[in-house]
């Protein structure tokens, strides 16, 4: 089975997210859109696991959530991981020392049970869209697009297992840690 662990992002962002998308779309010639219900914040890609190591994941995971308070992101501002004329739009996010602390105790956590280290470290963003061209340059969608400093409220992690079902990829919670100061 395919992982990994995540920040799920509310309704609201979600959806403002995806308007956000579709304005860029105004300034590609094409690019492969990802589905709203599919935006989030990687912060650990395990790639395929046994389904005997979900177990030793959630250990893990529980470490962290007793660790770490729940705190707030900001988005940043649009961003593009080229390769030659096409590359992954994101939706970044301002610095924050929080996620950089949730990060740092995953890796240690899944580190002790066995798990290797995320090999790039962390770069949180948002993929809105991957094998994007611009129409002219990736810049122009950079001005043209601007992001509000929306808030994402992080409360819990999420194990993510990535199916599959024809052509789209459909992510699906495995197991949620709450972090300190959760409120129902």
């Amino acid at each position: 089975m395919r992982t990994f662990i995540a920040i799920e992002l509310s309704p609201d962002v979600q959806e403002y997210l995806s308007g956000v998308q579709t304005e860029t779309q105004k300034y590609c010639r094409r690019g492969n859109y990802t589905p709203q219900d599919n935006f989030h914040i990687t912060l650990h890609f395990l790639g395929e696991i046994d389904p005997s190591d979900v177990e030793y994941i959630k250990e893990a995971m529980f470490e962290v959530g007793q660790r770490n308070r729940i705190f707030d992101l900001k988005l940043g501002q649009i961003g593009f991981f080229g390769k030659g004329d096409r590359g992954i739009l994101w939706a970044g996010l301002e610095k924050s020392d929080s996620l950089q602390r949730l990060f740092f105790n995953l890796e240690k956590s899944l580190g002790r049970q066995g798990f290797a280290r995320e090999k790039k470290g962390l770069s949180p963003h948002i993929t809105l869209g991957r094998e994007v061209e611009p129409q002219r340059s990736f810049s122009d969608v950079q001005k043209a697009v601007a992001l509000e400093g929306k808030s994402i409220t992080v409360e819990k992690i999420t194990l993510m297992e990535s199916v599959r079902r024809g052509p789209r990829l459909i992510y699906k919670p495995l197991y949620r840690q709450l972090l300190k100061g959760y409120r129902t």
